[in-house]
């Protein structure tokens, strides 16, 4: 550096936290473990938060369109 030189700018770069349900830190996983929207919890197919299958499904196997088969 010389003598009469400005000194380095911070960066102004804005830093917000990770939504709720985002990995704030997705490259530091394993390239072989699976990803949350391959596992069938992030299509909403897991068990509901209360430990059974939720009280609608039942209704909507049962009511299923006639095309459905």
């Amino acid at each position: 550096m010389t003598e009469g030189a400005a000194p380095r700018r911070a960066s102004r770069r804005v830093r917000r936290p990770a939504p709720e349900g985002v990995d704030p830190r997705p490259s530091e996983h394993p390239l072989d473990a699976r990803a949350g929207e391959d596992r069938p919890e992030g299509w909403g197919e897991g068990q509901s938060p209360g430990g059974g299958a939720h009280a609608h499904d039942e209704e909507l196997r049962r009511d299923r369109p006639p095309h459905w088969g």
